[in-house]
């Protein structure tokens, strides 16, 4: 498929050639805003490159943008990881249209303009970070920030940055030796962190060692942290939701009689003939209303540590007056363990309603002619209530390489060869645990488990628990977060470990991702005597994932004989829990009599083998009791777990989550740039032209017949999809000089990234959940999600943007811009009702819902950016003021993605949020700096049709963070310094569609940094 028209291109570029022939007699002409430069820090002068201090920072981040032959932002080597901020992300979202999601309170996943399409690259070249083996938008928490230079945010692209992101690009830049001054360079830090949740210390160091000779350098630097993270979480568990409505009649009344008996809740509501036509659960005298229903409430801590380690090597070599050689090598490793206790308040059958909403309100959405209604406090006929554990070990590792060459023959002629070599992966194990406080008589046997002889026989299992829809218990969302009521019965029965039986023990959606990229490059620029510049490249590259997702399952009553219809080899199962019986006719396992075998074997949670790993945690819902449940710590290693109660574990793939994507890319570019002066403006300007081949080599797996007891469906063999497509993307950008002080910025631009390599080769994946109310009980299908198309087309745009820029010092401008993107590709997600998906034991019984990606077209993103940067001692502000100064910013991103959600909002492209403010100030004088930080993000859209319900949306309320710095130079080379990070305890909040009906909320907490830096 083609982008645009190639003549319209043509004519376009000749357009910009001959602008710049016209204004040839006027090119030698002396720029006063300065020579021209790219956004690139590395073509600046040594000295420039080594700042201290904040105003130093500024100034050179406010130099890259003035100097730039595009729209950029830059930071620099002082606001990087500390002052204050912590991570990269950190320090981007303090940029002018740049958002950032918040993992375990670090800054992680980065948008720009509201758009995650955003790609990375290392020093002007492609990289491949752990955290974005299959995906295209970047998340840093696996990078130590302390190992970058800078890093340069391209709003608007020129056809010679080639991988560009459709909406922007950021740059990071690693240190070079020639960057720092001549000799030995020595530095080092050492810091603590501390949570006020977590209340722990938790070290950080970092060091570099670097020299710079004659015609040599050579620089290495590491750093190493070992955190511990607060990150918390309560509200309703993300496992989806429905809207259950008053539906009903004599015979059957309906959603709101689970639990009782078959009895609705509600009051009978009958039409004129005196038929019932349904139940009035909430007073308002009708049964036409609907609710939202979740399947489960919950409330968990979860403590998240990360151990990270990087290292950056470089190498240059003038081999003479003409060449340089430089080699890079930039290394990343981080485990990462999110251990998570808490409790399930959760449904027996998925999405029921054993519960009356006692407080809701009519939304006057109507959704299947039944009016939505949100709730804010739900009284149950308590159903399930499960103590609940769940590690996630993640282990990420990073390679990536670089050689180039540089040529400078004279200064008509510059040139570059180079290649690049990337290596990620990313391997994630999960392990879960679960404690019922049920006495389990909803399950098979009526709570009794049925086990062979070699094991101890029979086993009731929790003796003492309660019974199912026996107690009431309340939910109350009312002030935005859960608050939770018990009966003292139940609260006895939580404090007694004793009175726990266990349920469930599993390992699924792991996954292993490994991922490569590899290119080679030539670039060239030639100067005519007129300053006319020509620059010209050609590029090759290769980027390949894996994604291998698979559950641990085990081998079942192998070579029990105790029925001779039973298979040798056992059954294999992935969820090892007491409501699972061995009774499928695919494969079954039964005693003497015919019954089928228990797969779970219980034992209460005081049990000598739970010696020591059981322990009490007090959770963060108001009216929730201290709760026993297994340490997550035990579940470190996943396999381990699993193979101590179920031996023989076996590493089973997922066929649907499980695929290998190649792309191949071939590009080349010309561009022609100078300067001169237009209607008595001087003016600097590019254009050109890049053309981007690109060919798509997807392998998807087979999804074949269900197996039973949670076991993925069987590999069926391999889809081989092959595309090519070629696209052409023209980039121009001006600069006028209105006056000395005074900038105006035009760029005009097509862009294209490739999509998330899952949206590709993702395939089929069904939810299945129990259903007790038939015997004997079964796994149904409920949703599912198709994952991936590799029909689908890449990301492509049409960009354009104007901007001002008034510099009044060094340190000091004031900035504003408005950009326009026409989105005229993209990716959303849609519902449809499938008729082909059956039940886990192979029949199709109803149609499932099912969320699938769709091509969209016709979105926009529109907004203004307006920024100042002031030093007042750029106005000759002296003594104690003149150390003061601001960096604010604002930014509007108005966004349309062409779907409304039920409360008749337009939607906006997911991650986006309309508002986005910063504002800094920050002192620097006599040796002492600090700087106070503030960011507000308004409402983000979470995702769209949630549930699988057409226009049901998840947002995220608006967000605001102030952070705090300190540091002091005890000695030109020893500095102390501190941070805090979170200092109002902000968390994050979500609702759907509308703000009473409260979704979930993370904790975060504030963490406070001290330590001490010496440099030589």
């Amino acid at each position: 498929m083609r982008y645009g028209s190639s003549s319209i291109v043509r004519s376009m570029l000749l357009g910009a050639v001959s602008v710049l022939g016209l204004a040839a007699p006027a090119l030698a002409q002396t720029d006063p805003a300065g020579p021209p430069a790219t956004a690139d820090q590395t073509e600046a002068p040594a000295d420039d490159i080594v700042v201290t201090g904040i105003r130093a920072s500024q100034a050179r981040s406010v130099e890259i943008k003035r100097n730039a032959d595009s729209v950029v932002e830059a930071i620099s080597a002082q606001d990087i990881g500390k002052l204050p901020d912590v991570t990269i992300s950190d320090s981007l979202q303090r940029i002018p249209g740049v958002q950032i999601r918040r993992e375990a309170g670090e800054g992680g996943a980065v948008n720009i303009r509201g758009l995650p399409q955003v790609t990375t690259l290392m020093n002007g070249e492609q990289f491949l970070g752990a955290n974005s083996v299959t995906t295209v938008q970047p998340n840093f928490t696996d990078i130590p920030s302390q190992l970058f230079s800078g890093a340069t945010v391209f709003k608007s692209p020129t056809a010679s940055l080639q991988q560009a992101g459709l909406s922007g690009t950021v740059d990071l830049l690693t240190r070079r030796p020639m960057d720092l001054k001549r000799g030995l360079t020595l530095s080092a830090a050492a810091e603590g962190q501390y949570g006020d949740k977590t209340e722990k210390w938790s070290p950080s160091a970092n060091g570099l060692v670097a020299y710079h000779g004659e015609r040599f350098g050579v620089l290495v630097s590491a750093a190493y942290s070992d955190l511990t993270l607060g990150n918390s979480f309560r509200g309703l568990q993300d496992y989806g939701v429905a809207l259950n409505t008053e539906a009903g009649s004599a015979t059957n009344q309906g959603a709101f009689a689970t639990g009782n008996n078959g009895v609705s809740r509600g009051r009978a509501v009958r039409n004129g003939a005196g038929t019932i036509i349904g139940y009035d659960v909430n007073g308002d005298g009708d049964a036409n209303d609907a609710f939202i229903t979740p399947q489960s409430h919950t409330a968990w801590n979860r403590i998240t540590n990360r151990e990270r380690f990087g290292a950056n090597a470089s190498l240059q070599f003038e081999i003479n007056d003409a060449l340089k050689l430089t080699a890079d090598g930039f290394y990343t490793r981080q485990t990462q363990y999110d251990r998570t206790a808490g409790f399930q308040f959760q449904n027996v059958d998925w999405l029921s309603s054993p519960f009356l909403p006692t407080k809701s309100r009519d939304t006057g959405a109507v959704v299947n002619g039944y009016n939505v209604n949100t709730v804010q406090q739900y009284t149950y006929s308590l159903p399930s209530f499960d103590s609940y554990s769940e590690t996630f070990r993640t282990k990420s590792e990073s390679q990536n390489y670089n050689v180039q060459l540089d040529w400078q023959p004279s200064d008509q002629f510059k040139g570059t060869i180079r290649g690049i070599y990337g290596k990620a992966s990313r391997k994630r194990d999960q392990a879960y645990t679960q404690f019922s406080l049920t006495n389990g008589t909803q399950w098979a046997y009526n709570g009794v488990g049925n086990y062979p002889a070699s094991v101890g026989g029979d086993r009731q299992f929790n003796p003492t628990g309660y019974q199912i829809y026996s107690q009431t218990a309340t939910v109350d969302y009312s002030s935005g977060a859960p608050v939770f009521g018990f009966s003292p019965a139940f609260l006895a029965q939580a404090s007694d470990p004793s009175r726990y039986g266990l349920k469930t023990i599993s390992s699924e959606g792991n996954q292993y991702q490994n991922g490569d990229l590899w290119a080679v490059r030539a670039d060239g620029e030639y100067t005519a005597e007129n300053g006319v510049k020509l620059s010209f490249g050609g590029r090759y590259g290769e980027r390949s994932v894996d994604q291998f997702t698979f559950d641990r399952v085990s081998p079942f009553y192998a070579g029990n004989r105790d029925n001779a219809a039973n298979p040798a080899g056992g059954c294999l199962v992935k969820w090892k829990a007491f409501d699972v019986n061995l009774n499928d006719n695919k494969c079954a396992v039964r005693d003497a009599q015919g019954n089928a075998y228990t797969a779970g074997y219980t034992r209460q949670a005081n049990d000598p083998v739970f010696a020591g790993l059981i322990k009490q945690y007090a959770l963060p819902a108001g009216g929730t009791p201290a709760l026993y449940a297994l340490d997550p710590h035990a579940m470190d290693d996943s396999e381990a777990w699993q193979n101590k109660f179920y031996p023989g574990s076996q590493n089973l793939v997922n066929p649907a989550d499980s695929f290998t994507v190649n792309v191949r890319q071939i590009s080349g570019y010309g561009q022609v740039s100078g300067e001169g002066e237009l209607f008595g403006m001087p003016f600097r300007a590019n254009g050109g032209l890049q053309v981007v081949n690109t060919r798509l080599n997807v392998r998807q797996n087979i999804v074949g017949a269900p197996q039973p007891y949670g076991v993925s469906g069987v590999d069926a063999g391999d889809v081989v999809t092959k595309r090519e497509f070629t696209d052409f993307l023209p980039a121009f950008n001006v600069a006028f000089d209105v006056t000395d002080k005074l900038r105006a910025r035009a760029a005009f631009s097509k862009t294209m990234t490739v999509l998330d390599f899952l949206q590709w080769g993702g395939g089929l994946n069904v939810n299945y959940a129990i259903n007790t109310q038939v015997n004997p009980a079964r796994f149904e299908a409920r949703t599912a999600d198709s994952r991936g198309n590799p029909n689908l087309n890449p990301w492509r745009a049409t960009n354009a943007e104007a901007s001002l820029e008034y510099y009044t010092g060094r340190s000091s401008l004031v900035a504003v811009g408005a950009f326009y993107i026409s989105v005229d590709s993209f990716i959303t997600t849609t519902t449809e009702t499938r008729n082909d998906i059956p039940d886990n034991d192979g029949v199709i019984r109803r149609p499932v819902i099912t969320n699938t990606l769709a091509q969209g077209e016709g979105g926009t993103l529109k907004g203004i950016e307006a920024s100042a940067r002031q030093s007042l001692a750029d106005y000759g502000v002296n003594g104690l003021l003149g150390g003061f100064g601001v960096d604010a910013n604002y930014t509007l991103s108005l966004g349309d993605a062409g779907q409304v959600d039920l409360a008749g909002n337009k939607m906006p492209f997911q991650d986006n949020s309309k508002h986005q403010v910063n504002a800094a100030l920050w002192f620097e004088k006599y040796g002492l700096q600090a700087r106070v930080a503030y960011n507000f993000r308004s409402k983000r859209l979470a995702s769209s049709n949630y549930g699988g319900i057409q226009g049901l949306a998840q947002y995220q309320e608006p967000t605001s963070y102030l952070d705090a710095s300190i540091s002091y130079d005890v000695t030109p080379q020893f500095s102390i310094y501190g941070q805090a990070s979170n200092l109002t305890g902000e968390t994050e909040r979500y609702y759907l569609t509308w703000q009473d009906q409260v979704f979930n909320e993370n904790i975060y907490e504030r963490r406070f940094i001290a330590g001490v830096r010496a440099k030589f």
